[in-house]
């Protein structure tokens, strides 16, 4: 676990095995249990299970919690509150694999907000990955279909897809200003205000749009989710930017579509069009000129 938890590139790789069914499994279940609830039992099921591993590390932390509750507020509500909800908002009405396709331009928008919000400088390389990738993710939102763009038809839940990868993004490029407590301590604090703060919002989705079934699927899949998608992908992610940087670490977002579309190929019998590999070509060669000359934290 030592060798694990000091090699960034190891690290990124599990993130991206544990996160590559969470669309999977959005989608698969989008027509038992609505997005909010979806998205706050994952965390009501992921928090004690955070908090055996972290009490000891939170009792420790929690003057420090206090002091810097506001980015931490902040980070909860990208993380926890808003990334997932939109995501299976948007799973109501587009693939597994558009959403994993659209959540590769992350590293791009990291390194395009890193450039804002810390004024570093961009490189001509840059500018033309972030080209690249503008092209390729708008490819996959029309479907290579320029007349889409035109007249402004584009799929609703791509736009979702495309809002929560920028809140993803935005997370990412925050981290850097967390307060130094341990990895456990920061994933149980943020699940708590998160959660918190999503409550309101499933009891209003409860009241008037659909309850979430307790049934066979909604137990499994959220297992799934607060396990694996949560606890070790939240861990191991965390650890990677500490490691290595935002701006590389956000890399792990290229590997996602990989397995994640092989999987719904299986598992949702979704079919990979002449779009998706568009996109996804141009995406990749957008990360890869957009990651030149960065200056990582």
């Amino acid at each position: 676990m030592r060798f694990i938890w000091n090699h960034a590139y190891l690290l990124m790789v599990l993130t991206a095995l544990a996160w590559s069914g969470n669309g999977i499994t959005g989608r698969g279940l989008n027509d038992i249990i609505p997005p909010i609830g979806l998205a706050f039992w994952r965390w009501v099921v992921a928090f004690p299970i955070v908090m055996i591993i972290a009490w000891p590390h939170v009792q420790k932390d929690l003057p420090k919690v206090r002091e810097n509750w506001l980015i931490l507020m902040v980070l909860s509500i990208l993380s926890i509150t808003v990334y997932n909800t939109l995501l299976y908002y948007g799973l109501l009405t587009t693939t597994a694999i558009n959403a994993l396709l659209i959540n590769t331009s992350r590293p791009v928008i990291i390194v395009l907000l890193s450039i804002l919000f810390f004024r570093q400088g961009i490189t001509l390389k840059q500018g033309f990955g972030f080209l690249l990738a503008f092209i390729g993710t708008l490819a996959i939102i029309v479907k290579a279909d320029i007349s889409r763009f035109i007249f402004f038809e584009f799929n609703g839940g791509d736009l979702w897809i495309l809002a929560a990868t920028f809140c993803w993004a935005l997370f990412t490029v925050l981290l850097r200003k967390r307060p130094t407590i341990h990895p456990t301590s920061f994933v149980a604090v943020t699940i708590f205000l998160g959660a918190s703060i999503l409550f309101p919002f499933y009891i209003w989705e409860t009241l008037y749009v659909k309850p979430t079934p307790f049934v066979i699927e909604t137990i499994g899949g959220v297992l799934y989710l607060a396990i694996f998608a949560t606890i070790a992908a939240y861990l191991f992610y965390n650890r990677a930017v500490e490691i290595a940087g935002a701006n590389k670490a956000g890399q792990v977002s290229y590997i996602l579509p990989i397995i994640g579309s092989f999987l719904a190929i299986v598992i949702l019998d979704e079919k990979l069009e002449f779009y998706h590999a568009f996109g996804f070509a141009f995406i990749l060669f957008g990360v890869y000129f957009g990651s030149k000359g960065e200056k990582h934290d």
